[in-house]
């Protein structure tokens, strides 16, 4: 069986599952994959197996996904016949060494100079970079995706805070409660990062189930941010939202040119609790 047969049936590594997965991701972004599809492909590469199961997940997608291919075997052809050689030369060279040696002075041997062999790496034909999809946090679409990836993740929907910074960066943190009861936070930066440090859970501090946050009132509130605290030039830049004490809100901070900026505050389902205007 030829190393190119025998690929499907090799092991898959983590990188390669991890390789999949990343291309399931560029697959869904672009449209090709449903939302059950993506879930069900993701968790497939996850279980898989063998790099033909892995390659089986994405055989039908516009992706060019490269999988290690295993290393050929050097030729094993002719053992005895270069021995047998082999043993020959090395008879040759030590009669004429013995003849010689009689009548000549042994030469100095001279400084030879080993030259490290050149290590040639293979380069990559065009491959497509695969990238995932960056976070959307002020679009209930990508408010959406955002939850979605999450609960792919770590599959809890309890958090106890969401912080939001809905410019340009696209960044978040998640708070949540470890095993052992403690608030953690996993940053989000164009991934999910569960960072080391865990502090206790503040007074009156209650989780929420973030599966039943409606994403089309929180990118409603962030989108009417700016009018609602009194200047249509500010932009919304963070958004917080948590259950403090039983009370629900959603919080938007506004940067607005030349003032202090605002929030607004509302509850789950977008009712204005609290509007602090611009300074103008």
């Amino acid at each position: 069986m030829s190393p190119k047969n025998r690929a499907p049936a090799l092991r898959a590594r983590d990188i390669d599952r991890g390789l999949i997965a990343s291309a399931l991701d560029q697959a869904y972004a672009d449209g090709q994959l449903s939302v059950d599809e993506h879930h069900s492909r993701t968790a497939a590469a996850r279980a898989a197996v063998t790099l033909g199961e892995l390659h089986a997940l994405v055989s039908d997608l516009q992706l060019d996904v490269d999988l290690p291919e295993p290393t050929p075997p050097r030729s094993r052809r002719g053992p005895v016949l270069l021995l047998a050689s082999g043993a020959v030369v090395v008879l040759a060279v030590a009669a004429a060494v013995i003849l010689t040696s009689a009548d000549d002075e042994p030469a100095a041997a001279e400084p030879t100079q080993t030259q490290a062999p050149e290590v040639s790496m293979p380069l990559p034909g065009s491959v497509t970079p695969i990238v995932a999809a960056p976070f959307v946090f002020d679009t209930a679409e990508g408010l959406d995706d955002f939850r979605a990836r999450y609960l792919e993740r770590f599959g809890n929907s309890e958090v106890v805070e969401l912080r939001l910074e809905v410019d340009e960066d696209n960044r978040a943190d998640i708070y949540r409660l470890n095993a052992e009861g403690r608030v953690e936070r996993v940053m989000v930066h164009g991934g999910f990062e569960v960072q080391p440090d865990t502090s206790l859970r503040a007074e009156g501090q209650q989780t929420f189930d973030w599966a039943l946050l409606d994403s089309s009132v929180v990118a409603g509130v962030i989108a009417g941010a700016p009018a609602t605290v009194g200047d249509t030039r500010g932009n919304a830049d963070w958004a917080q939202i948590d259950n403090d004490g039983g009370l629900q809100r959603i919080s938007v901070s506004v940067e607005a040119p030349d003032s202090m900026g605002g929030r607004v505050e509302t509850d789950f389902s977008g009712n204005p609790t609290y509007v602090s205007r611009v300074d103008n």
